[in-house]
Protein backbone atom coordinates (compact mmCIF):
# COMPACT_ATOMS: atom_id res chain seq x y z
CA UNK A 1 0.00 0.00 0.00
CA UNK A 2 3.16 2.44 0.86
CA UNK A 3 4.83 1.61 -2.60
CA UNK A 4 1.64 2.67 -4.11
CA UNK A 5 1.22 6.27 -2.30
CA UNK A 6 4.87 7.20 -2.89
CA UNK A 7 4.76 5.95 -6.56
CA UNK A 8 1.47 7.80 -7.05
CA UNK A 9 3.34 11.14 -5.49
CA UNK A 10 6.79 10.57 -7.74
CA UNK A 11 4.44 10.31 -10.68
CA UNK A 12 2.57 13.30 -10.13
CA UNK A 13 6.03 15.04 -9.57
CA UNK A 14 7.48 13.92 -12.70
CA UNK A 15 4.34 15.19 -15.10
CA UNK A 16 4.33 18.63 -12.96
CA UNK A 17 8.43 19.15 -14.29
CA UNK A 18 7.40 18.18 -17.76
CA UNK A 19 4.47 20.45 -17.78
CA UNK A 20 6.08 22.86 -16.86
CA UNK A 21 9.37 22.76 -18.82
CA UNK A 22 7.07 21.86 -22.09
CA UNK A 23 5.22 25.08 -20.90
CA UNK A 24 8.26 28.00 -20.51
CA UNK A 25 11.07 25.94 -22.01
CA UNK A 26 10.53 27.15 -25.63
CA UNK A 27 9.02 30.36 -24.66
CA UNK A 28 10.42 33.86 -25.84
CA UNK A 29 9.04 35.67 -22.99
CA UNK A 30 9.37 33.03 -20.49
CA UNK A 31 13.00 33.16 -17.93
CA UNK A 32 15.68 31.78 -19.18
CA UNK A 33 17.73 28.97 -17.70
CA UNK A 34 20.53 28.77 -20.51
CA UNK A 35 23.56 29.63 -18.60
CA UNK A 36 25.35 32.69 -20.34
CA UNK A 37 28.67 31.32 -20.96
CA UNK A 38 28.93 27.52 -22.38
CA UNK A 39 31.66 26.75 -19.95
CA UNK A 40 29.25 27.80 -16.84
CA UNK A 41 27.34 30.08 -15.17
CA UNK A 42 27.70 34.45 -15.49
CA UNK A 43 30.22 34.87 -12.83
CA UNK A 44 31.63 38.22 -13.08
CA UNK A 45 34.60 39.84 -10.92
CA UNK A 46 34.94 43.24 -10.20
CA UNK A 47 37.95 44.93 -12.10
CA UNK A 48 41.25 45.68 -9.89
CA UNK A 49 42.11 48.79 -8.55
CA UNK A 50 45.97 49.90 -9.08
CA UNK A 51 48.55 52.46 -8.14
CA UNK A 52 50.34 53.82 -10.70
CA UNK A 53 53.70 56.34 -9.63
CA UNK A 54 55.17 57.84 -12.27
CA UNK A 55 58.61 59.48 -10.55
CA UNK A 56 58.90 62.23 -13.26
CA UNK A 57 61.07 62.71 -15.98
CA UNK A 58 62.63 65.79 -14.64
CA UNK A 59 62.32 68.55 -11.98
CA UNK A 60 63.79 71.71 -13.02
CA UNK A 61 63.46 75.74 -12.31
CA UNK A 62 62.35 78.44 -14.39
CA UNK A 63 63.68 82.30 -13.42
CA UNK A 64 61.63 85.11 -14.53
CA UNK A 65 63.23 88.19 -14.09
CA UNK A 66 60.73 89.59 -11.80
CA UNK A 67 61.32 92.15 -9.15
CA UNK A 68 59.42 93.67 -5.84
CA UNK A 69 57.80 96.74 -6.84
CA UNK A 70 55.09 97.31 -4.37
CA UNK A 71 55.62 96.32 -1.08
CA UNK A 72 54.71 97.35 2.49
CA UNK A 73 58.22 96.16 3.35
CA UNK A 74 61.32 97.21 2.69
CA UNK A 75 64.55 94.95 3.11
CA UNK A 76 68.71 95.06 3.17
CA UNK A 77 70.43 92.12 3.12
CA UNK A 78 70.13 88.53 3.02
CA UNK A 79 67.90 86.16 4.28
CA UNK A 80 67.18 82.34 3.02
CA UNK A 81 69.28 82.09 -0.12
CA UNK A 82 67.39 86.14 -1.04
CA UNK A 83 69.84 89.10 -1.40
CA UNK A 84 68.11 92.56 -1.23
CA UNK A 85 71.51 94.63 -2.36
CA UNK A 86 69.87 97.73 -3.19
CA UNK A 87 66.79 100.26 -2.21
CA UNK A 88 65.83 102.74 -4.79
CA UNK A 89 63.68 106.04 -3.12
CA UNK A 90 62.15 109.33 -4.98
CA UNK A 91 60.56 112.14 -2.94
CA UNK A 92 58.30 114.39 -3.62
CA UNK A 93 60.20 117.91 -3.30
CA UNK A 94 57.10 120.01 -3.87
CA UNK A 95 56.71 121.66 -0.13
CA UNK A 96 60.46 123.46 -0.67
CA UNK A 97 58.96 126.71 -2.81
CA UNK A 98 57.32 128.12 0.05
CA UNK A 99 61.22 128.24 1.86
CA UNK A 100 62.84 130.27 -1.47
CA UNK A 101 65.25 132.71 0.56
CA UNK A 102 65.91 130.59 3.47
CA UNK A 103 69.03 128.75 5.40
CA UNK A 104 69.00 125.40 5.53
CA UNK A 105 70.73 124.34 9.32
CA UNK A 106 70.53 120.47 8.95
CA UNK A 107 69.54 117.49 7.04
CA UNK A 108 69.13 113.44 7.78
CA UNK A 109 67.72 110.80 5.82
CA UNK A 110 65.22 109.03 8.20
CA UNK A 111 64.83 105.16 7.63
CA UNK A 112 62.14 103.63 9.58
CA UNK A 113 63.91 100.61 10.28
CA UNK A 114 61.40 98.31 12.20
CA UNK A 115 63.40 94.72 12.66
CA UNK A 116 66.89 93.62 12.76
CA UNK A 117 67.10 89.41 12.00
CA UNK A 118 69.99 89.80 14.73
CA UNK A 119 70.08 92.79 16.70
CA UNK A 120 73.97 92.89 16.34
CA UNK A 121 73.64 92.65 12.73
CA UNK A 122 74.56 96.26 10.93
CA UNK A 123 75.36 96.75 7.13
CA UNK A 124 78.04 99.44 5.80
CA UNK A 125 75.65 101.42 2.34
CA UNK A 126 76.15 104.28 0.55
CA UNK A 127 73.58 106.92 -1.08
CA UNK A 128 73.97 107.75 -4.45
CA UNK A 129 72.31 109.79 -6.92
CA UNK A 130 70.45 108.02 -9.40
CA UNK A 131 70.67 108.76 -13.05
CA UNK A 132 67.67 107.04 -14.52
CA UNK A 133 64.20 106.74 -13.59
CA UNK A 134 62.60 103.71 -11.95
CA UNK A 135 58.43 102.79 -11.23
CA UNK A 136 57.11 100.59 -8.61
CA UNK A 137 55.12 99.00 -11.74
CA UNK A 138 58.24 97.85 -12.93
CA UNK A 139 59.80 94.40 -12.48
CA UNK A 140 63.51 95.24 -11.99
CA UNK A 141 66.26 93.01 -11.04
CA UNK A 142 69.47 95.44 -11.60
CA UNK A 143 69.51 98.86 -9.83
CA UNK A 144 69.05 101.93 -12.55
CA UNK A 145 72.58 103.97 -13.40
CA UNK A 146 73.61 105.77 -10.58
CA UNK A 147 76.61 108.34 -9.78
CA UNK A 148 79.44 106.03 -8.27
CA UNK A 149 80.13 109.05 -6.22
CA UNK A 150 78.43 109.15 -2.81
CA UNK A 151 75.98 111.77 -1.20
CA UNK A 152 78.22 112.64 1.39
CA UNK A 153 77.12 113.30 4.78
CA UNK A 154 77.65 116.76 7.13
CA UNK A 155 80.99 115.36 7.76
CA UNK A 156 82.25 114.41 4.23
CA UNK A 157 81.50 110.20 5.72
CA UNK A 158 80.21 108.04 2.41
CA UNK A 159 80.07 104.98 4.44
CA UNK A 160 76.83 104.81 6.67
CA UNK A 161 77.03 102.09 8.77
CA UNK A 162 72.61 100.72 9.14
CA UNK A 163 71.58 98.89 12.72
CA UNK A 164 68.65 98.23 14.69
CA UNK A 165 69.98 101.35 16.88
CA UNK A 166 71.55 103.70 13.96
CA UNK A 167 68.50 104.85 11.45
CA UNK A 168 68.92 108.69 10.95
CA UNK A 169 71.68 109.89 8.38
CA UNK A 170 72.79 113.04 7.56
CA UNK A 171 73.16 114.62 4.28
CA UNK A 172 75.54 117.54 3.46
CA UNK A 173 73.08 120.80 3.84
CA UNK A 174 74.99 122.77 0.69
CA UNK A 175 72.97 120.12 -1.67
CA UNK A 176 69.31 121.11 -0.26
CA UNK A 177 70.27 124.42 -0.01
CA UNK A 178 71.29 124.42 -3.81
CA UNK A 179 67.91 123.07 -4.32
CA UNK A 180 66.38 125.71 -2.52
CA UNK A 181 67.87 128.86 -4.23
CA UNK A 182 67.38 127.37 -7.50
CA UNK A 183 71.51 126.81 -8.59
CA UNK A 184 70.93 122.96 -8.58
CA UNK A 185 67.84 120.84 -9.89
CA UNK A 186 66.97 117.87 -6.62
CA UNK A 187 67.62 114.88 -7.03
CA UNK A 188 65.37 113.85 -10.02
CA UNK A 189 64.92 110.28 -10.44
CA UNK A 190 65.61 109.59 -6.42
CA UNK A 191 68.98 107.82 -5.00
CA UNK A 192 69.52 104.40 -4.28
CA UNK A 193 70.83 102.64 -1.07
CA UNK A 194 73.89 100.33 -1.82
CA UNK A 195 75.68 97.72 -0.42
CA UNK A 196 79.12 99.29 0.31
CA UNK A 197 80.89 95.60 0.68
CA UNK A 198 79.84 92.10 2.10
CA UNK A 199 79.77 92.15 5.45
CA UNK A 200 81.04 89.11 7.82
CA UNK A 201 78.02 87.58 8.27
CA UNK A 202 74.46 88.10 6.71
CA UNK A 203 71.06 89.46 8.63
CA UNK A 204 68.17 91.34 7.36
CA UNK A 205 67.06 94.83 8.15
CA UNK A 206 63.85 95.45 7.27
CA UNK A 207 61.69 99.11 7.23
CA UNK A 208 58.22 100.35 6.75
CA UNK A 209 57.72 101.35 2.87
CA UNK A 210 55.71 104.05 1.71
CA UNK A 211 52.91 101.60 0.72
CA UNK A 212 52.88 100.91 4.20
CA UNK A 213 50.80 104.14 4.69
CA UNK A 214 52.13 105.47 7.85
CA UNK A 215 55.71 106.31 8.51
CA UNK A 216 57.31 106.39 5.39
CA UNK A 217 61.09 107.09 4.84
CA UNK A 218 61.68 110.75 4.24
CA UNK A 219 64.37 113.65 4.09
CA UNK A 220 64.25 116.16 7.12
CA UNK A 221 65.32 119.28 6.38
CA UNK A 222 65.74 121.71 9.21
CA UNK A 223 66.19 125.91 8.52
CA UNK A 224 67.33 128.08 10.73
CA UNK A 225 65.03 129.74 13.36
CA UNK A 226 63.81 125.65 13.57
CA UNK A 227 61.90 125.14 10.94
CA UNK A 228 61.25 121.45 10.13
CA UNK A 229 59.93 120.61 6.04
CA UNK A 230 59.41 116.90 5.51
CA UNK A 231 60.16 115.43 1.84
CA UNK A 232 58.39 112.32 2.49
CA UNK A 233 59.29 109.32 -0.47
CA UNK A 234 56.66 108.78 -2.80
CA UNK A 235 58.21 105.44 -4.84
CA UNK A 236 60.37 102.79 -3.56
CA UNK A 237 61.63 99.66 -4.31
CA UNK A 238 63.71 96.94 -3.05
CA UNK A 239 66.17 95.30 -6.08
CA UNK A 240 66.63 91.50 -5.25
CA UNK A 241 69.43 88.87 -5.77
CA UNK A 242 68.50 85.30 -6.30
CA UNK A 243 71.11 83.07 -4.47
CA UNK A 244 68.91 80.19 -3.52
CA UNK A 245 70.70 77.31 -3.82
CA UNK A 246 67.89 74.36 -2.99
CA UNK A 247 65.37 73.40 -5.34
CA UNK A 248 62.23 76.41 -4.89
CA UNK A 249 59.50 77.87 -6.22
CA UNK A 250 59.66 81.63 -4.94
CA UNK A 251 58.30 84.62 -5.20
CA UNK A 252 60.08 88.34 -5.48
CA UNK A 253 63.02 86.77 -7.19
CA UNK A 254 61.28 85.04 -9.45
CA UNK A 255 61.84 81.04 -9.64
CA UNK A 256 58.61 78.80 -10.59
CA UNK A 257 59.02 74.67 -10.30
CA UNK A 258 58.45 72.56 -14.04
CA UNK A 259 57.42 68.98 -13.58
CA UNK A 260 57.71 66.86 -16.29
CA UNK A 261 56.30 63.67 -16.42
CA UNK A 262 54.58 60.87 -18.26
CA UNK A 263 51.53 58.26 -17.61
CA UNK A 264 52.96 55.53 -20.09
CA UNK A 265 52.19 53.28 -17.29
CA UNK A 266 48.43 53.73 -16.69
CA UNK A 267 46.36 51.38 -19.43
CA UNK A 268 44.64 52.47 -22.12
CA UNK A 269 41.06 51.07 -20.53
CA UNK A 270 41.74 52.19 -17.24
CA UNK A 271 39.34 54.53 -15.78
CA UNK A 272 41.03 57.12 -13.54
CA UNK A 273 39.59 57.38 -9.72
CA UNK A 274 42.21 59.93 -8.25
CA UNK A 275 45.55 61.91 -9.27
CA UNK A 276 47.83 63.95 -7.66
CA UNK A 277 50.99 65.70 -7.46
CA UNK A 278 53.08 64.65 -4.65
CA UNK A 279 56.21 66.01 -3.43
CA UNK A 280 57.92 66.67 0.46
CA UNK A 281 58.48 70.24 1.46
CA UNK A 282 61.80 71.04 2.86
CA UNK A 283 61.36 73.50 5.66
CA UNK A 284 64.61 74.24 6.51
CA UNK A 285 64.81 76.19 3.78
CA UNK A 286 61.17 77.73 3.02
CA UNK A 287 59.98 81.08 3.88
CA UNK A 288 56.95 82.02 4.13
CA UNK A 289 57.37 85.66 5.72
CA UNK A 290 60.02 87.84 6.96
CA UNK A 291 59.43 88.86 11.17
CA UNK A 292 58.24 92.43 9.81
CA UNK A 293 55.68 90.98 7.25
CA UNK A 294 54.04 88.71 9.99
CA UNK A 295 53.70 92.18 12.32
CA UNK A 296 51.47 93.85 9.92
CA UNK A 297 49.80 90.70 8.98
CA UNK A 298 51.23 89.05 6.32
CA UNK A 299 50.22 85.11 5.60
CA UNK A 300 52.85 82.71 6.43
CA UNK A 301 51.53 79.87 3.98
CA UNK A 302 53.04 79.92 -0.06
CA UNK A 303 50.48 81.16 -1.85
CA UNK A 304 50.58 78.83 -5.29
CA UNK A 305 49.11 78.28 -8.23
CA UNK A 306 49.65 75.42 -10.40
CA UNK A 307 49.12 74.74 -14.15
CA UNK A 308 49.62 73.54 -17.12
CA UNK A 309 51.93 75.53 -19.38
CA UNK A 310 51.35 76.40 -22.62
CA UNK A 311 53.75 74.01 -25.28
CA UNK A 312 55.54 76.42 -26.78
CA UNK A 313 56.00 78.73 -23.56
CA UNK A 314 56.50 76.97 -19.88
CA UNK A 315 55.83 80.55 -18.56
CA UNK A 316 52.40 81.11 -19.90
CA UNK A 317 49.25 79.52 -18.15
CA UNK A 318 47.02 77.23 -20.71
CA UNK A 319 45.10 76.08 -17.85
CA UNK A 320 44.78 76.76 -13.93
CA UNK A 321 44.65 73.81 -12.23
CA UNK A 322 44.59 74.64 -8.20
CA UNK A 323 45.35 78.00 -6.46
CA UNK A 324 45.77 77.56 -2.39
CA UNK A 325 48.14 77.79 0.55
CA UNK A 326 50.93 75.65 1.58
CA UNK A 327 53.21 75.39 4.61
CA UNK A 328 56.65 76.07 3.89
CA UNK A 329 58.66 76.14 7.14
CA UNK A 330 58.03 72.66 8.07
CA UNK A 331 58.70 69.16 6.72
CA UNK A 332 55.69 67.61 5.11
CA UNK A 333 54.35 65.51 2.43
CA UNK A 334 52.16 67.98 0.05
CA UNK A 335 49.33 65.93 -2.48
CA UNK A 336 47.73 68.07 -5.01
CA UNK A 337 44.87 66.84 -6.53
CA UNK A 338 44.50 67.14 -10.53
CA UNK A 339 41.04 66.26 -10.86
CA UNK A 340 39.90 66.42 -14.81
CA UNK A 341 43.40 67.57 -15.62
CA UNK A 342 44.76 64.18 -15.76
CA UNK A 343 42.13 62.80 -17.01
CA UNK A 344 41.81 64.71 -20.07
CA UNK A 345 45.99 64.04 -20.89
CA UNK A 346 44.65 60.34 -20.56
CA UNK A 347 41.98 60.10 -23.19
CA UNK A 348 43.81 62.48 -25.50
CA UNK A 349 42.00 65.54 -25.11
CA UNK A 350 44.85 67.62 -23.87
CA UNK A 351 48.84 67.66 -24.38
CA UNK A 352 50.44 66.81 -21.71
CA UNK A 353 53.05 69.99 -21.23
CA UNK A 354 53.87 68.90 -17.57
CA UNK A 355 52.68 71.21 -14.48
CA UNK A 356 54.19 74.59 -13.08
CA UNK A 357 54.21 75.57 -9.88
CA UNK A 358 54.03 79.37 -9.18
CA UNK A 359 54.03 81.91 -5.97
CA UNK A 360 51.12 84.38 -6.67
CA UNK A 361 53.11 86.95 -4.94
CA UNK A 362 55.91 86.99 -7.46
CA UNK A 363 55.97 90.83 -8.15
CA UNK A 364 55.15 91.64 -3.84
CA UNK A 365 57.16 89.56 -1.83
CA UNK A 366 59.47 86.61 -1.16
CA UNK A 367 58.27 83.73 -0.13
CA UNK A 368 59.94 80.33 -0.61
CA UNK A 369 58.63 76.50 -1.35
CA UNK A 370 61.92 74.37 -1.20
CA UNK A 371 61.46 70.88 -2.12
CA UNK A 372 63.41 67.56 -1.69
CA UNK A 373 64.22 66.26 -5.27
CA UNK A 374 66.07 62.89 -6.33
CA UNK A 375 69.02 63.68 -4.65
CA UNK A 376 67.55 62.74 -1.17
CA UNK A 377 66.42 59.50 -2.03
CA UNK A 378 63.07 57.83 -3.78
CA UNK A 379 61.42 57.58 -0.85
CA UNK A 380 61.09 62.03 -0.73
CA UNK A 381 61.14 62.26 -4.26
CA UNK A 382 58.51 64.36 -6.51
CA UNK A 383 55.90 61.87 -8.08
CA UNK A 384 52.39 61.98 -9.76
CA UNK A 385 49.89 59.73 -8.41
CA UNK A 386 47.53 57.57 -9.87
CA UNK A 387 44.14 55.38 -8.45
CA UNK A 388 43.04 53.43 -11.14
CA UNK A 389 40.23 50.74 -11.84
CA UNK A 390 40.27 47.90 -14.59
CA UNK A 391 36.81 47.01 -16.47
CA UNK A 392 35.36 44.32 -15.28
CA UNK A 393 37.26 40.85 -15.76
CA UNK A 394 34.46 38.22 -17.39
CA UNK A 395 35.95 35.09 -16.40
CA UNK A 396 39.76 36.31 -17.92
CA UNK A 397 38.27 38.38 -21.14
CA UNK A 398 38.24 42.08 -20.45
Amino acid sequence: MMRRIYFAYALIAAVAVLALSAGCGTDAEGPVTRPFHESGWYSPHAGDTERYVDMLRSVSMIEIPYGIGHSSILKLGEIKGVRYTNLLMQFSYDSLVNYEGMTVDSVVLDLPVVTVQDTLFHLGVTFNELLEDFSEDDTITLPPMYDPDPIQGALGETIRDISFERTEFSIDRTIVQEWVDGTADPWTHGISINWAYIPDSLGLIEMYAQDYGTNPPVLRVLFDGGTEVILPVVSDYAITEDRITALAAAGGTARRLYFEFDLDGVPELATLNYSALVFHTDGSSGLGATYSEMLIGAPTDFQYDLYAPKASDPDSIDILISRSLLPVTIDAKIKIPLGQYTIEVLNGTRVNTGLVLKSTLETTRVQILAIYDAAAGDSLRPYIEVIYTMPTDFQGER
